[in-house]
């Protein structure tokens, strides 16, 4: 099995190679497969580290304030001819600013509302130089108008062009990873979120387009109709989307916990009506126990909207106020289908509280998989909470950090080892739960925590610091050994069996830890939670010998655990 792993490791690795070499659009990828030997992540080239850095005056001089998109969608040649107007406000003076666009998109023409000096392109940035310094606090517009086909890399498009089982056209987008510069004109950074957003989606009459926010209105050409969708909420840029398909519009009633009544829609295929509003009677359910969680879904005014759509392997996708499920209409348990729980939890952990940077991508991906155990637990009882507690300890890596390096646009979604940001993020809420022993207080953390931090944008030390100051504890040592280290905490042990009435457990962590990093560790022994401080020292416990022992995650939380066999 072994050289089988081996072989099928080597021949990746080539085809990868002939990718690289075949096309340069495959290089940003390829450095995942291949990361540094010594801090375990990607490694990033001069270009890439000031593209993206958080600190290139060339992206933090403006702000911006608005994105205005008019996308016309063409399914038969399967590209687009779109319009991207860009406001933005100067946050000081500066007369050169830089944006992400693709270099495959062709730009067609470029109007500013202040002189412009010159426009270049460079691979996928495009500068644009003014001819006077623009001044703190002044307002400006571009409007870029570009054509083109978004390209296709490892089976993933910006734009996915199917077709229905009815043979109509059937398009949906979907930029996480990717990038959303593959099809339109953006400024790629977390920590700036447009205030507001317009998508108006031309599409061939008989299709729908669906977009965030509300429905204005429709405008009718003689060869399309325009639909106009408007978001008056702050938007992370790779939620922006749209869909296009032979839809039908359903509706589910809801009532929140203030007793105000609310429509949660639904866009299903045309053939797939009547299976779409039975399936859906879950949405209510699920947005009950999240709000009673996490408090208000934030976007009411813009809308909630749940849309089958046709990403690649039957991805979903939390687009915000406009979430992208499959035309898989399958539950997991007791009528639930978890994946609608996960991306519904991102309007809150992902779309509301949003990163600063991508390298911090854990706080919207642990905290709505950790959502779906949450729910379990109240849904259906402490024991799916605790499948769920061993379902993530079974897929965790451990083999790099879970905070990535900051300011050089690291995409946790290329490689596997990248997305302990799922799993192990939540595993690691799941532990400042266990480590607290306090769950009503954990659980009023987590509502302030959306009420206070609600539209904004965090690191994950500003996360902490909330969850410290509000439990009273310093958790510090927690986030640095789960989040900043490849491994989770090793905690060492072995079973001594060889007398005939008492056995022995000892235990040890396999290094020193932080002074601060006093975590508790449970064993199950018999029907008994026995709870112990680890040291770097091996401590002793006598027991039954009769008694199973076993480590219970349940009541403590994860750590890698290394038996030693005698």
């Amino acid at each position: 099995m072994q050289n089988i792993k081996r072989n099928i490791g080597i021949i990746l690795s080539f085809s990868l190679m002939s990718i690289c070499l075949q096309s340069c659009q495959y290089r940003p990828f390829l450095k995942y497969y291949f990361p540094s030997k010594k801090t375990h992540v990607a490694k990033f080239t001069k270009w890439e580290k000031h593209v993206y850095s958080n600190s290139n005056p060339l992206r933090t001089s403006y702000d911006i304030t608005c994105y205005d998109w008019l996308v016309h969608v063409h399914p038969e040649q399967k590209n687009i001819t779109a319009t991207m107007k860009l406001y933005f406000r100067m946050e000081f003076n500066q007369d050169s600013i830089m944006f992400d666009l693709q270099r495959h998109l062709s730009i067609d023409n470029i109007k500013s509302s202040v002189p412009l000096k010159k426009t270049e392109r460079h691979k996928d940035v495009l500068y644009i130089i003014f001819d006077h310094d623009l001044q703190k606090g002044e307002s400006a517009v571009l409007e870029i108008s570009y054509h083109g086909t978004p390209v296709h890399l490892l089976k993933n498009s910006a734009i996915n062009w199917n077709k229905d089982k009815n043979n109509k056209p059937w398009i949906c987008t979907e930029t996480e990873g990717i990038g959303p510069h593959h099809m339109m004109p953006c400024k790629n950074m977390l920590y700036d979120e447009a205030d507001s957003c317009f998508i108006r989606v031309g599409v061939p009459k008989g299709l729908v387009g669906v977009a965030n926010g509300k429905l204005e209105n429709i405008t009718e050409t003689a060869s399309e109709n325009i639909y106009n969708w408007s978001v008056h909420n702050p938007i992370n840029i790779y939620n922006i989307s749209f869909n296009v398909g032979d839809y039908v519009k359903l509706e589910k009633d809801y009532k929140d916990g203030n007793a105000l009544d609310h429509k949660i829609q639904v866009y299903a295929l045309s053939y797939n009506k009547t299976i779409a509003d039975t399936f859906y009677d879950q949405a209510p359910i699920i947005m009950g126990k999240l709000e009673h969680l996490y408090g208000t879904y934030p976007w009411w005014n813009d809308g909630c909207k749940i849309i089958e759509s046709c990403l690649p392997d039957g991805s979903c996708m939390e687009h915000q106020s406009a979430i992208s499920m499959t035309d898989a209409y399958l539950y997991q348990f007791n009528h639930i289908n978890f994946t609608l729980v996960h991306e519904i939890a991102h309007e809150w952990w992902g779309n509301s509280t949003t990163a600063f940077d991508y390298g911090d991508l854990w706080l919207h991906e642990g905290f709505a998989e950790y959502s779906e155990a949450l729910f379990a637990e109240m849904q259906m009882g402490k024991i799916y909470y605790n499948r769920y507690i061993h379902k993530f300890a079974y897929s965790v890596k451990n083999k790099r950090p879970v905070i990535k390096p900051y300011g050089v646009g690291y995409n946790n979604l290329v490689h596997e080892d990248d997305q302990d940001i799922y799993p192990k993020g939540a595993l690691f809420l799941h532990t400042l739960r266990m480590q607290l022993n306090n769950d009503s207080l954990f659980f009023k953390t987590l509502k302030k925590a959306q009420q206070h931090l609600a539209k904004s944008i965090i690191t994950s030390y500003t996360f902490m610091s909330f969850f410290n100051a509000e439990t009273k504890t310093d958790f510090t040592a927690f986030f640095d050994v789960y989040l900043k280290r490849t491994s989770s905490p090793v905690l060492e042990y072995r079973i001594d069996r060889s007398k005939s009435d008492t056995a022995m457990l000892e235990y040890r962590w396999t290094e020193e830890l932080p002074v601060n990093f006093k975590m508790k560790v449970s064993f199950m022994i018999g029907d008994e939670i026995n709870t112990m401080y680890p040291t770097t020292n091996f401590q002793q416990l006598k027991f039954p010998i009769k008694d199973r022992c076993v480590y219970h995650i349940e009541s403590s939380g994860y750590v890698v655990l290394k038996e030693i066999k005698k």
